[in-house]
């Protein structure tokens, strides 16, 4: 669900680096890699890393898809681990949307469940924040070192 986000953002930031760079760089006897290496990747890497947060915030709040691929009440072991290969795809995960939607509607008594609910939903917004905010740090960061050199 994450990837369009990713490639049409992308595509676009592609598309927005001039065509005069390129050409330049060309003319200057690069060839079409170190081109892309340095100049049309660095001159688009903000709108990239635009599409990639963007799709992580949309994956953050999406909570039916991964109710059928994997989430689970209580993960007793994280993915990550200090043993090989310590990635482990085949453990179930957590997540804090499942947690919000099981402690709210599946919740015995859904009246003492709320204040952790709302606790649960704080967190989750905090953290989608902070990643937007990261990114568009980062991304500001990056038009900054690039911004002299358009043509």
């Amino acid at each position: 669900m994450t990837l369009p986000v990713v490639i049409v953002a992308t595509e676009e930031a592609l598309a927005a680096v001039p065509r005069g760079m390129r050409e330049a760089s060309l003319a200057t006897g690069a060839s079409k890699w170190q081109t892309i290496r340095d100049i049309l990747l660095p001159a688009s890497a903000p709108g990239i890393l635009t599409g990639v947060i963007l799709a992580m915030a949309r994956g953050a709040g999406e909570v039916a898809p991964l109710m059928l691929v994997g989430v689970v009440k209580l993960a007793p072991s994280l993915p990550f681990d200090g043993s090989f290969p310590f990635l482990h795809l085949d453990r179930k995960f957590m997540h804090l949307g499942f947690h919000v939607y099981d402690l709210g509607f599946q919740s015995p008594d859904s009246d003492a469940a709320r204040p952790m609910v709302f606790a649960t939903t704080l967190l989750l917004i905090v953290l989608v924040v902070c990643l937007n905010l990261g990114a568009i740090w980062i991304r500001n960061r990056l038009r900054a070192r690039f911004k002299g050199a358009s043509f």
